[in-house]
């Protein structure tokens, strides 16, 4: 995993060669844990509108798993909430409409 000194230091030597709007979508990327395959499934489904139970069908497992996921989701992208959730990884380009 990356650490927020791996990633200050990284900057420091390369904030004269890349354009600081584009250092600044590196450091966000860099600095959060990457969601797992599972994870994206269900941020995916999430971002189309599907409730958890629909979730749980389209994927086969339980909505207590299902809830397990969204957890680390929220908690990997820094958010609180689905809402939160979709916002920061459409942005990110994680997930699409």
């Amino acid at each position: 995993m990356i650490t927020p000194l791996y990633v200050r230091v990284w900057w420091q030597c390369w904030k004269k060669h890349i354009p600081p709007r584009v250092g600044a979508k590196l450091l966000e990327r860099m600095a959060s844990p990457e969601l797992s395959d599972r994870e994206l499934e269900v941020l995916q489904l999430i971002t189309t509108g599907k409730s958890t139970q629909a979730i749980s069908k389209a994927l086969y497992i339980t909505e207590r798993t299902v809830n397990f996921h969204i957890n680390h989701i929220l908690s990997k992208l820094g958010v609180e909430d689905r809402t939160q959730a979709v916002i920061v990884a459409l942005r990110r380009g994680i997930v699409n409409l």
